[in-house]
């Protein structure tokens, strides 16, 4: 059985797929121990709450505060195009922070999301599996290695320039190779809900 069969298998089986994980910090900003923490999935929200239409943010995905922020007052809305000027570190999850983006949590969007991810100096996002959508990465500082397939035991490096696409279903881990510098990407998903549809991957599972 191939790693997203089962993965399928299992979500439904349990009745209710998992969330991805949860942000690292406490709610004073202060960073706390990684780990994997399988939450109860209780639906999307309804993006009403942010006055537009679309996805919105879950508890998984809070600012760098700790506070669940706004998407929507990022962007501006000319009539049919939607600009995004700020770029800046807003939220984090998974060890990576982001931007606020362009997304269907701030925009119209149904099948593609974009925005910067930031990798802290030694960071590591942990392992995880993105089901059913395909994520194109265009590198614009620093190095990363992922550790990918099957146990995450191949291993590739791409540097500041490089542009690389992740299938979906496969394993992967992702490091900044350095201890003292940011790794900074633009990052696109062909899945408004950006990292929703993401799974954690148990390294040590074959």
């Amino acid at each position: 059985m191939s790693v997203l069969a089962a993965i399928t298998l299992s979500l439904s089986d349990a009745g209710e797929p998992p969330l991805p994980f949860s942000v690292d910090r406490r709610l004073d900003g202060s960073n706390i121990p990684s780990v994997f923490s399988f939450q109860t999935w209780n639906g999307l929200k309804s993006a009403s709450l942010y006055g537009i239409s679309g996805i919105a943010m879950d508890k998984s995905e809070l600012s760098l505060t700790g506070e669940e922020v706004d998407l929507s007052k990022y962007v501006e809305d000319a009539g049919g195009i939607h600009g995004l000027r700020d770029i800046d570190k807003v939220r984090g999850w998974n060890n990576i922070e982001y931007g606020a983006g362009l997304s269907g949590k701030n925009t119209p969007a149904t099948k593609l999301s974009m925005n910067k991810a930031f990798i802290p100096p030694g960071g590591i996002a942990k392992a995880h599996i993105h089901v059913d959508f395909d994520v194109m990465i265009f590198l614009l500082k620093g190095s990363v290695r992922h550790e990918f397939g099957p146990g995450c035991r191949k291993s590739v490096v791409h540097s500041a320039g490089d542009m690389f696409y992740i299938e979906p279903g496969l394993p992967h881990e992702v490091f900044n190779c350095s201890d003292t510098d940011w790794v900074e990407a633009i990052v696109a998903r062909s899945d408004a809900s950006e990292w929703q549809n993401i799974v954690p991957y148990d390294r040590d599972s074959e």
